[in-house]
């Protein structure tokens, strides 16, 4: 009985990475098509994540030293004391939902643009159902990252919820599962 049951464990492990093994070798695709970009980016001269992060970094460190405008005078209004309410207020700005002061219209564009865990996907749902877990392991994206794009794909009707072996699983859309 055990060596039944181990028999048909390894024969659906097999299966599964068989059916996984198409959306490995596009993600391998895919980083090597990220580094050649890379590489050509780095030789064209124009910034890359690095070199973008580090420019970052250096431009809080500017912001430290003392400039040219510091030697301004400053205007009144600069001047005043913050009273308790211009605080608050101030605090309620900083702590808003940039989608909140952007807008429903510049909401509606972003999600209209698909993002990279949104095409990863759907290029791994293109294969079959996955749960999330499976999909954090296929395209080796954070579980955040995974559950933000499934929603996303779910409100543009992308992307279907169904249920597989009793689990909550996703299917594209039209696909049955």
């Amino acid at each position: 009985m055990a060596a039944d049951l181990l028999a048909r464990v390894r024969g659906e492990i097999h299966a599964r990475m068989t059916e996984l093994r198409p959306a490995i070798a596009e993600y391998q695709r895919l980083l090597g098509a990220a580094e050649a970009l890379e590489r050509d980016a780095s030789a064209a001269g124009v910034p890359t994540g690095e070199a973008l992060a580090g420019s970052a970094k250096r431009s809080r460190a500017s912001r430290a030293e003392p400039t040219r405008r510091a030697a301004v005078k400053p205007t009144r209004r600069a001047a005043a004391k913050p009273t308790r309410e211009s605080a608050a207020k101030a605090t309620r700005a900083s702590h808003a939902k940039p989608a909140r002061r952007a807008g429903a219209k510049a909401t509606r564009r972003a999600e209209a643009k698909p993002t990279a865990a949104q095409l990863a996907i759907v290029a791994a749902l293109e294969h079959g159902s996955h749960t999330v877990a499976e999909l954090v392991v296929v395209t080796a994206m954070p579980g955040g990252d995974i559950r933000d794009g499934l929603r996303r794909l779910q409100r543009a009707g992308t992307v279907t919820r169904s249920s597989r072996e009793g689990r909550i699983a996703y299917v594209l859309s039209g696909v049955a599962a």
